[in-house]
């Protein structure tokens, strides 16, 4: 399976059912991002690591759409696409002063590098900034 096709089931496992992710994740895979909530990402591996940055979107927000702005490149085992969140907030994160219902997008990059058909570490770089401001955080 190439690294484009991992991507596009990646994408699917936002949109569709997480359950795709059992099919393209090492037992070993290693999440590299800086969370806002405190947790070391490596401190969780494996197909929980990439379920936990699904779900922790889903925590927020209803009708999440997970869309392309770059296709997916492709470079021996690295595969990167640049990506858009839309999602309707939900109310629910402390100290967000937006309004319940309000839509929030932003934009974002990941990185993944495969090994054997598999996610064996997941770099995301996304907009927080914007995404923040949406949410009236500061």
């Amino acid at each position: 399976m190439s690294g484009k096709e991992i991507y596009k089931i990646w994408m699917d496992a936002w949109n569709r059912d997480i359950l795709f992710l059992n099919d393209i994740t090492d037992e070993n895979c290693i999440v590299h991002q800086a969370r806002t909530d405190g947790k070391d990402s490596k401190s969780i591996k494996g197909i929980q690591a990439l379920k936990d940055v699904v779900e922790s979107a889903k925590e927020y927000f209803n009708n999440i759409e997970m869309s392309l702005v770059v296709e997916p490149i492709e470079d021996g085992n690295y595969v990167s696409a640049r990506w858009n969140f839309k999602g309707i907030y939900n109310g629910e994160m402390e100290g967000a002063k937006a309004e319940k219902g309000k839509l929030v997008s932003f934009d974002g990059t990941d990185i993944f590098y495969i090994e054997s058909g598999k996610i064996k570490d997941y770099w995301v770089s996304s907009d927080v900034i914007d995404f923040m401001n949406q949410l009236e955080l500061f």
